[in-house]
């Protein structure tokens, strides 16, 4: 018996040390999805800074180039311009522009050529030819740089340069490239003499974004900036479909987070109950073998043959025991039904106010303590269609509840009526009830009301997630109504016919 009873114990023992071991496990699995969450935060936040700064530098480019633009086609129109002015009275005469070289190298003599420019001929006599300035751009050829701005130095002395037009200009190539930022430009001498600006005189925008200063003589002495308003209000336009496809990730990533992690406090949690449901359980068993096997000992051991008093005493005894221990079991099998989850009722027609007095004569004999019940059923000749087995089993175990959790002296409310097409039936004690912040739990598996030892009321905690399956497995439901030391009352509403 007593090795039996150290089996049992270190059973249990070994159980506890496995929940410990699983609540460890989710601590680590805690810490690792943390990390990996906040190291995905962190690669999407990167990756979306880098992204940016690539987008900003290529609206850095666009702009600098459609400036440019605006610049070659300001002097082609105002080349043309000056071309088609013949009169004898024109400041500048008759003008002819031609700048042409060979199709040669330009070598330093009985040298190899240390660098090779291309040679190119610009030469305005129609219309058509002004064009070629529109071939112009900042990466061209030194000699073509110098031959621009050679030529619009000149232009500008005959032609001066309209800054307002040359901005609108640029508004125009801004917005074929899908920019509509406000802008202006600035026509500038050496730093920080301002020659000419586009600007109001009574503005002062707030981030800017400059293009490059173009120089447009010789020593670029003389230079055009432009600068853009807001420009990170298109930046981040432009990035909006990958903008919103990151915070959509990261929405997706944080929900998943958070449904994770209150998976993982909710396993903790039932792990915790169900290290206590161990405890309890490993405590539940060993009692009542511990009295029979000590009942049959003192059989054996003394002889009571001759005093039959005190032998059906011990018999009695170990029926009890045997019967609570069958109790018991009963209880651990309908934990296993309820895993089962398509397991079928059987169900059939029966009376209920037989099945309540039989209950109530039941409960009366095995209470270890004063039970009163008051039985209420209207009308007296009910009769459901249920599964009279589970319909039993779920009416006991809120009884047994009722008994358990009340004082030195019960009194039970059994109250029972057809309504419609539903049988509603109430169970109502005048125990120590349950707290309001516990009782949306009360239905949960393994979970028990705290009172502070787990051993002061015996328990697994399934009793009540046991009746709520059975009753919603009937296509009804069960409510609760408690306040502390006043009582509680469980309601269950369930349909009567087929």
């Amino acid at each position: 018996m007593f090795c039996y009873l150290v089996l049992l114990g270190g059973k249990g023992f070994e159980i506890s040390c496995i929940f410990a071991s699983m609540k460890l496990r989710m601590r680590l699995i805690l810490v690792f999805v943390t990390l990996s969450v906040l190291g995905t935060f962190l690669f999407q936040g990167y990756w979306l800074w880098n992204s940016y700064r690539i987008e900003k530098k290529h609206f850095q480019s666009r702009i600098n180039e459609t400036l440019q633009q605006a610049i070659n086609e300001d002097l082609t129109f105002r080349l043309e311009t000056l071309e088609k002015d013949t009169a004898h009275d024109a400041p500048h005469g008759q003008i002819e522009f031609t700048f042409s070289l060979d199709s040669t190298s330009h070598a330093s003599s009985r040298q190899k050529p240390r660098r090779v420019y291309n040679r190119t001929s610009l030469k305005v006599e129609t219309t058509a030819d002004s064009t070629v300035f529109g071939l112009y751009k900042p990466e061209n050829t030194p000699m073509m740089r110098m031959a621009f701005k050679g030529i619009w130095q000149a232009i500008n002395g005959l032609s001066p340069v309209d800054i307002q037009k040359l901005d609108s200009l640029w508004g125009t190539y801004l917005r074929q490239e899908g920019i509509r930022n406000p802008h202006f430009i600035d026509f500038t001498i050496g730093k920080d003499t301002l020659l000419a600006s586009s600007l109001p005189d009574n503005e002062n925008p707030a981030q800017l974004m400059p293009t490059q200063k173009i120089g447009v003589n010789a020593d670029d002495s003389i230079g055009i900036q432009g600068f853009i308003v807001s420009p990170d209000k298109t930046v981040f336009r432009e990035m909006g479909t990958l903008l919103l496809a990151s915070l959509l990730l990261l929405a997706i990533t944080t929900a998943c987070y958070t449904y994770l992690i209150r998976t993982i406090l909710r396993q903790k949690t039932i792990a915790q109950i169900k290290n206590d449901f161990v405890n309890n359980m490993t405590h539940e068993l060993k009692t009542p073998i511990t009295i029979t096997y000590s009942a049959i000992d003192a059989l054996q051991t003394f002889n009571f043959v001759e005093q039959k008093e005190t032998r059906e005493e011990y018999f009695t005894l170990c029926r009890q025991q045997l019967k609570h221990l069958s109790g018991l079991v009963e209880k651990i099998l309908s934990m296993a039904v309820d895993e089962r989850k398509n397991f079928r009722l059987q169900k059939e027609t029966f009376q209920l106010r037989p099945l309540m007095d039989s209950l109530i004569r039941q409960f009366t004999l095995k209470a270890n303590k004063e039970v009163r019940f008051h039985l209420d059923i209207q009308p007296e000749e009910i009769a459901i269609y249920a599964d009279k087995l589970h319909f039993t089993n779920m009416i006991s175990n809120l009884l047994d509840n009722a008994i358990k959790y009340s004082g030195t002296s019960v009194d039970i409310d059994i109250r029972a009526r057809e309504t419609g097409e539903w049988l509603q039936l109430s169970v109502t004690d005048n125990g120590i009830g349950i707290p309001q912040a516990q009782q949306s739990r009360v239905f949960e598996r393994f979970y028990r009301v705290s009172k502070g030892n787990i051993h002061d009321v015996k328990g697994f905690g399934l009793g009540l997630s046991y009746v709520k399956d059975i009753v919603e497995r009937h296509g009804g439901s069960i409510t609760l109504q408690s306040k502390e030391r006043q009582g509680s009352t469980f309601t269950l509403l369930i349909p009567i016919r087929k």
